[in-house]
């Protein structure tokens, strides 16, 4: 039997090389900084950790054990974005470090599995699944087909019905709900970012949750234009497991206004 566990799931960070940067109105920096201490403050505590991606700005440089640091002790998983670098993991993540690490890896934890996919393509905003990772995937299931499992990603494998996000989200996102049919019972939820915006919903008979951004938050409006800011408060979600049962909920906190430098 499951035994009752607690994961936090947070993305989409856009951390850039200076701490002290604004970006559309926030210090990612700073938001990060807020996020962890908001996560700190869960009770019950969680005890696993997944970043679902675009975490840093230049990832080809700065340090992906650095943004794992910042959450102290609990157990941290990273999935990458379309801001990341796979070659920046690999330098900086201790866990990433073999030469040939493809970016997605599968795990047990306390009696769940935990199968963190590698969306990203280099260059672009959309995700894809290539045809290796595909097969990896369709045969991790299959061994796993006993097991309650939970799936991280950062592309979205589903429509908002938001028209620009909706043409960058996981471009085969077909052939990967063609792999799920048969496991769909054990699976209990897929969890994606990249929206900057929290979005749920069931495909498959599968529950599809994307959470906030740490950072700045899109608006939701199905007319809104290409990376319309809402104003909302940055967040994350709490994904809580029972004996096979999940609840997702989506907790919020106030990021520190920047400061503004002083006009000359």
């Amino acid at each position: 039997m499951l035994a009752s566990m607690r994961i936090a799931h947070l993305a989409d960070f856009h951390l850039p090389g200076d701490a002290d940067k604004v970006v559309n109105g926030v210090k990612p920096h700073a938001n990060l900084q807020q996020a962890a201490e908001a996560v700190r403050k869960q009770v019950p505590p969680p005890e696993l950790i997944v970043l679902g991606g675009d975490l840093l700005d230049n990832g080809e440089h700065d340090s992906y054990q650095a943004v794992a640091d910042s959450f102290g002790q609990a157990a941290v998983h990273l999935a990458l974005g379309n801001h990341d670098s796979l070659a920046g993991l690999r330098k900086t993540w201790p866990p990433a470090k073999a030469p040939d690490f493809p970016g997605y890896y599968s795990l047990d934890f306390k009696g769940l599995h935990i199968v963190i996919l590698n969306s990203s393509v280099a260059g672009k905003e959309f995700g894809r699944l290539d045809e290796r990772q595909l097969l990896w995937l369709n045969e991790d299931l299959h061994q796993s087909s006993l097991k309650p499992v939970l799936i991280f990603l950062h592309h979205p494998p589903f429509d908002t019905g938001i028209s620009w996000l909706d043409k960058v989200k996981l471009a085969n996102a077909d052939g990967f709900w063609e792999i799920i049919p048969p496991f769909a019972q054990n699976i209990l939820g897929v969890f994606s970012a990249h929206l900057h915006l929290q979005h749920t919903c069931t495909r498959r008979g599968v529950l599809v949750a994307g959470c906030p951004a740490v950072s700045w938050q899109f608006s939701g409006n199905a007319d809104a234009a290409r990376a319309a800011l809402s104003g909302e408060q940055p967040g994350f979600n709490l994904i809580d497991v029972h004996d096979r049962r999940l609840a997702v909920r989506t907790v919020r906190f106030a990021p520190p206004r920047p400061v503004e430098p002083p006009r000359a």
